[in-house]
């Protein structure tokens, strides 16, 4: 939210909290539907700023998924560079390669 305190051009001392309070100084100064035109502003800009924090929170809460995701793939490429040495595979390791392989797809699931 914007405040402050500034001189009209008649040299008033005017503090403005809230778009109300810039919405009362236009309409004493150019009128009512000049007022209008700032409250509806106003309403817009409230409007686009709940769209853009709602936005945010569904980037960050995506965001938070994704990095849990990768920290479940941390020693990963190592298991997998042992299991490559292996003559055979066990059935734990073909389960462990099935598990990695459902966490990568879930990761390109989100591209």
């Amino acid at each position: 939210m914007i405040r402050g305190s500034f001189f009209t051009t008649d040299n008033e001392l005017v503090f403005i909290e809230d778009p109300e309070d810039l919405a009362q100084l236009v309409q004493r100064k150019i009128g009512y539907e000049a007022a209008g035109m700032v409250r509806e502003l106003a309403q817009k800009a409230t409007r686009e700023a709940h769209i853009a924090n709602t936005d945010l929170r569904a980037y960050e809460s995506e965001l938070s998924e994704l990095q849990m995701a990768i920290r479940e793939l941390e020693g990963a490429p190592e298991w997998l560079e042992a299991i490559a040495r292996r003559d055979r595979l066990t059935k734990a390791n073909r389960a462990g390669l099935k598990g990695i392989a459902e966490k990568i797809r879930g990761l390109l699931g989100f591209t």
